[in-house]
């Protein structure tokens, strides 16, 4: 092991493991505050007159919060996966192929989730694959990233139909 703190699978496979307990905890709760939401839209859309506006604004948060939970339910097989892979991490200088869409979407999704664990994980592939490669995987360079995971965590407001969906749905 490095004293400066380099490389180590006695910190990466910990900390993936740790991180599909705290993804699970996350997307509970995410679902768990769904259905509280879900129930608030139903009241708003049964008053008299109904307050379409305002549930059309929550039910884009709720569809936030779906797509969260969805993102943090793949991130996890990603984690898992990794973490049941550690010896062929350790073992290969380079990203194996067929793991570079898991490392690569985790380092990205780092910023993007509320998980402490992400940033030990990211730090750990940037010193075994170094600076370039966490560039790549940040700017997704050659497509490398999950575009499940990208969509779902993506900042761009729902498409209207499916806000509408949702609507409908709730009611």
């Amino acid at each position: 092991m490095n004293i400066f703190g380099g490389f180590s699978t006695k910190k990466l496979k910990p900390h993936l493991k740790m991180a599909v307990s705290r993804l699970q905890i996350a997307s509970n709760k995410k679902s768990a505050i769904m259905k509280q939401q879900m129930r608030e839209i139903a009241v708003m859309l049964s008053e008299d007159p109904p307050k379409e506006e305002k549930a059309k604004i929550r039910a884009e948060a709720l569809i936030r919060e779906d797509n969260a939970v969805e993102a943090y339910e793949i991130l996890q097989l990603e984690c898992e996966l990794l973490a049941e892979r550690i010896k062929l991490i350790e073992s290969m200088k380079e990203c194996p192929p067929d793991l570079l869409s898991c490392v690569a979407t985790v380092m990205w999704a780092t910023d993007r989730c509320d998980i402490p664990e992400f940033e030990v994980i990211r730090k750990q592939f940037r010193s075994k694959y170094g600076k370039e490669f966490e560039e790549k995987a940040l700017n997704n360079v050659g497509g490398c990233l999950n575009e499940r995971v990208v969509s779902k965590l993506s900042v761009q407001p729902p498409a209207g139909y499916l806000v509408q969906t949702y609507l409908e749905k709730i009611c």
